[in-house]
């Protein structure tokens, strides 16, 4: 009767793993987000995310379902590690920043918005330069 309980036990133990959290790193990229890395640094974190199947989470194309959706646990869990993702690759003066941000898609525009205006100001510097400039 006691191999019988314990059988049981261990069986709901194991149906209730998800895979998905088991062996996750807590660093997808070795490059910390600095106030002047954002190009590399978005870069390399996106392609990290990418390699782990959570893109659409920092894109917006993976929104939160509703808290009585049977997908949102999953969906928490899920946004939880990306969030943990770009926390982790962040300088520690940047983490304050983001730390209360309820999503993984929020942290990542709050980023973009504050450290990405160098990318465009950089990408008009590149347009407008004459073609066999020197600088």
């Amino acid at each position: 009767m006691a191999d019988e309980i314990i059988t049981k036990t261990d069986m709901s133990i194991d149906a209730d793993i998800s895979p998905k959290s088991e062996n996750v790193p807590v660093q997808v990229t070795p490059i910390r987000l600095t106030k002047d890395n954002y190009l590399s640094w978005s870069a390399a974190l996106e392609i990290g995310i990418t390699s782990r199947g959570r893109l659409p989470y920092i894109t917006g194309d993976k929104p939160a379902p509703s808290k009585t959706d049977p997908q949102w646990a999953n969906w928490a869990l899920e946004d939880s590690q990306v969030k943990v993702w770009i926390i982790s690759s962040v300088s520690a003066d940047i983490q304050p920043l983001i730390l209360r941000k309820p999503t993984s898609f929020e942290m990542w525009n709050v980023l973009a918005r504050m450290y990405g205006r160098k990318k465009r100001v950089l990408r008009t510097w590149q347009k407008s330069e004459p073609k066999g400039s020197n600088f």
